[in-house]
Parts: C-alpha cells; sequence; structure tokens
C-alpha cells in the first residue's frame, strides 16, 4: 500500500493517531478493572481455554 499524495498521508497519520487513541483508552480501563479487583484469576482462564481444545481436532 502507497501513499500517493500528503492528503493520504494526513489522512492515514490521523487514522493510526485514533486507534493509538481507542487502544491506550482500552488499556487504561482494563488497568482501571484490575486494580478495582474485576476480572478473572490468570491461572482460571488459561485453564479453562487449555480444557476447550484439549480434545479438539485441529
Amino acid at each position: 500500500m502507497g501513499i500517493t499524495s500528503n492528503k493520504e498521508q494526513v489522512i492515514y497519520t490521523a487514522a493510526m493517531e485514533a486507534n493509538q487513541k481507542e487502544v491506550r483508552k482500552m488499556v487504561m480501563n482494563s488497568y482501571q478493572d484490575m486494580l478495582d479487583g474485576k476480572g478473572r484469576d490468570y491461572k482460571d482462564f488459561f485453564s479453562e481455554l487449555e480444557s476447550r481444545y484439549k480434545s479438539a481436532n485441529v
């Protein structure tokens, strides 16, 4: 994908910045959830996930 004009580069850069802001917002929301004690223990999560796929035909 080649950017052919300055206008396209500005649009692309703006889209990337908007995406990065959204990702940062989601990370900070997740971090706040962790501080609030929400969520699941990672051992329980991965144990459940592993049990789903142990007998799966891959």
